[in-house]
């Protein structure tokens, strides 16, 4: 592990926001004598960004995600998995919301048709559900344990990469639309990862991402699975903003909501804008003080 700054205004100064003293079931697949170590979440006093510090390094993910496929499916197969999950009514379907969520922002472009990437595509159950629900669309997909990619390929029958994501694995192809649910915060460098992803996104394309909203934390136990040491970043809608900002995009649209299992989230639809250099204000979004005070309260309370 590695003691980190802050990634969006690339301050060093950074307060305490709780230690975690939980047992992590995430380090035991890496080095059980991490439990012991020392584990918290910070904030960083100059835009009020929340991370792990000190953090998971490059060799500590890769071992990690490496020894997480052996246990990619506990309790079911990979098809029984699928069926489950795409046969959800529609009330219950996490992904249909997604969809829906898309098309009150852009009906024109879920109307045309295009070309789709889902960048951590699992099992293919999103991917299912749009093409299902957007005629006209083509799709494909990068995932990068072997037995949800081979799942995905199989039951959608479109091209799914086995891999972590990287531009080059597409070549020079340009896609209308690129979404990333729930992996923006296991990235080491999500401003590297989303420049990356611009080289693929058509110039009048929209990325769409979506990650755990830091609000949570005033609503679920400290121990929760969103908490733990997997999750590198913790975003809030600023912090969010800022990354995007800072990679070359400017924002569409963004939203909190609250899925149907009672976790939070953020949504936010991107388009490119210039290259912002790094370092640059640009504009920079802060959480105030009070509400850095106000979560804390609401963690420790949650305990």
């Amino acid at each position: 592990m590695r003691n980190r700054n802050c990634i969006v205004c690339e301050s060093d100064r950074k307060q305490p926001l709780e230690d975690q003293a939980f047992r992590d079931d995430y380090l035991d697949l890496i080095d059980p004598a991490y439990q012991q170590g020392v584990r918290r979440l910070v904030i960083c006093e100059g835009c009020g960004f929340v991370y792990h510090d000190p953090q998971l390094d490059d060799r500590d993910v890769a071992t990690l995600y490496d020894r997480f496929r052996d246990a990619s499916f506990r309790n079911e197969s990979p098809d029984a998995y699928f069926d489950r999950i795409t046969s959800l009514p529609e009330a219950e379907s996490e992904n249909l919301a997604k969809v829906e969520w898309l098309r009150a922002q852009v009906p024109e472009l879920l109307g045309k048709g295009g070309r789709l990437l889902d960048i951590g595509c699992g099992g293919g159950v999103f991917i299912h559900t749009f093409l299902h629900s957007c005629a006209g669309w083509d799709a494909a997909g990068v995932e990068p344990t072997p037995a949800f990619a081979e799942l995905a390929a199989r039951r959608l029958n479109r091209p799914v990469i086995t891999g972590s994501y990287r531009s080059s694995l597409f070549a020079e192809q340009r896609f209308d639309l690129i979404t990333v649910n729930q992996v923006l915060e296991h990235v080491i460098d999500p401003v590297a990862f989303l420049e990356d992803v611009r080289h693929n996104l058509a110039d009048s394309g929209l990325l769409y991402l979506e990650v755990p909203d830091v609000l949570d934390l005033g609503h679920l136990p400290p121990s929760h699975d969103r908490f733990m040491m997997q999750h590198l970043w913790i975003f809030s809608r600023s912090s969010l903003v800022n990354v995007c900002r800072r990679a070359g995009y400017s924002p569409v649209a963004v939203d909190q909501q609250v899925t149907v299992r009672q976790k939070r989230n953020l949504v936010a639809l991107l388009s490119k804008s210039g290259e912002v250099a790094a370092g640059q204000d640009n504009g920079l979004l802060r959480d105030a003080p009070a509400w850095v005070a106000s979560l804390r309260r609401q963690f420790r309370a949650a305990d």
